[in-house]
């Protein structure tokens, strides 16, 4: 079985300049592993090795921060930097096929069509303080900006309460952008039974005047008309929407459209995964 290595000792290397690099490698959670975002254009040669500490200082030379070690066959899988790969959950029946690229929680102001869409950088999105690419109240990972060169097959946007997954809803990820997957017409499953049949007054993740993002909107008819299956709140115009600090959640928690004043709930996050079509 290929593992992750963990050592606590400080592996060093000498190159041929005589200088001395330094690193730890961490072991990763049982049931986790690697795999490619996107397919080699070549096979790459794995060499075989006699230890763990070998394959190590193979990966260190190739200042790769990514290695495997099989202990019986002693084949070491050294990824480069430029190897598009990401960490699957291999214990997860339900999400072993699909990638999570981002992930956004309620109440602690963040903009979440600017970050998804990578526009302008972190500072202007109202997160917290990010250390490096990492921002505590969100995740955002960098294959986004990659969608056009990826063959995405699905994308699922799912939303938590009480970390349990409270909706579901697949697209269809083929020919799309960033952004235009969002839509009815690549809607393939949800929890709402009238999704497909009932009047449709706005679909889109840019939404309505830049204050409610990933809008499904059926009716919007002042705020206390206004009916729809899906939103994202970030910033409020209505009474209902002041409820929380944004970005505010929202969903039908019915197999139907709700009205947002009444019949809503909110959520604590939500996140986005896709299928690549291998």
């Amino acid at each position: 079985m290929e593992v992750m290595l963990l050592t606590l000792t400080t592996i060093l290397a000498v190159t041929s300049g005589l200088g001395i690099n330094e690193a730890n490698y961490k072991r990763l959670e049982p049931g986790y592993s690697y795999d490619y975002i996107e397919t080699p254009l070549t096979q790459p040669q794995f060499p075989t090795v006699r230890s763990r500490l070998e394959c190590a200082a193979i990966a260190l030379n190739s200042q790769s921060e990514v290695f495997t070690y099989n202990s019986v066959s002693r084949v070491c899988k050294n990824y480069t930097p430029k190897d598009i790969i990401t960490v699957v959950n291999k214990t997860n029946i339900n999400e072993i096929a699909f990638y999570r690229l981002y992930a956004l929680s309620m109440g602690l102001g963040s903009k979440v069509y600017e970050s998804f869409l990578n526009e302008g950088i972190p500072s202007t999105w109202n997160v917290s303080e990010c250390i490096g690419a990492v921002c505590p109240n969100l995740f955002r990972h960098p294959f986004l900006d990659l969608w056009d060169h990826l063959s995405i097959d699905e994308v699922k946007l799912v939303v938590y309460k009480n970390q349990t997954a409270v909706v579901n809803m697949v697209f269809d990820g083929r020919n799309t952008s960033i952004e235009s997957w969002f839509s009815r017409e690549k809607l393939k499953s949800s929890p709402w039974s009238d999704v497909f049949s009932a009047s449709v007054n706005l679909f889109a993740m840019e939404g309505f005047h830049g204050r409610r993002r990933f809008y499904m909107s059926s009716l919007h008819n002042d705020c206390g008309g206004d009916s729809g299956w899906f939103m994202v709140v970030q910033s409020s115009y209505c009474p209902f929407e002041e409820i929380l600090p944004a970005p505010v959640i929202f969903y039908s928690p019915e197999n139907l459209q709700v009205i947002w004043n009444d019949n809503s709930e909110t959520a604590d996050s939500m996140a986005i995964f896709i299928r690549l079509n291998l």
